[in-house]
């Protein structure tokens, strides 16, 4: 998998700062809801099961105010890193972690346990999604992160 150009960090955070524009669109628990209100899933790819049961690939079409997308800090890292790069989502595994750290590193989200099991291939996305479902977390700290992260990147740049 290819490391992610500075640009590409950039366009990622940009997209993850953007999904985020209002309260409806941020999810915890879960992955969250894609264009069509379907419980998005990643078992071996990006998919969602519809209301016959059958699998089809999660609706990220034109988001719309009416639109029920909402995702999970974790889920909009994974899944905008999917599309910057041009891969599934869930192929994007080592790419994910890189960009991850830097939600980390910004946000100062303590990955220590993770980093000593061997077990957790992704110990800084599986840091993001525990820090994005704690009870204590709100809309506004997601978006405070996405913002500094969106800045720091943006810092960067010059």
């Amino acid at each position: 998998m290819q490391t992610p150009s500075p640009a590409q960090k950039l366009e990622i955070a940009r997209r993850v700062h953007e999904t985020f524009d209002l309260p409806k669109r941020w999810h915890r628990g879960d992955w969250g809801l894609d264009d069509n209100g379907y419980t998005i899933e990643f078992d071996g790819n990006l998919h969602v099961v519809d209301k016959d049961g059958a699998y089809q690939p999660a609706e990220f079409d034109v988001l719309t105010p009416e639109s029920p997308r909402c995702l999970c800090l974790g889920a909009a890292i994974r899944i905008h890193t999917g599309h910057v790069l041009g891969h599934d989502p869930f192929d994007t595994g080592e790419t994910t972690e890189t960009v991850s750290e830097i939600y980390t590193r910004v946000g100062r989200i303590d990955t220590k346990d993770r980093d000593l099991d061997a077990a957790d291939f992704e110990p800084h996305l599986n840091s993001v999604i525990g820090w994005n479902d704690a009870d204590e977390r709100s809309y506004g700290d997601v978006r405070d992160l996405t913002g500094a992260v969106l800045r720091h990147l943006e810092a960067r740049r010059w």
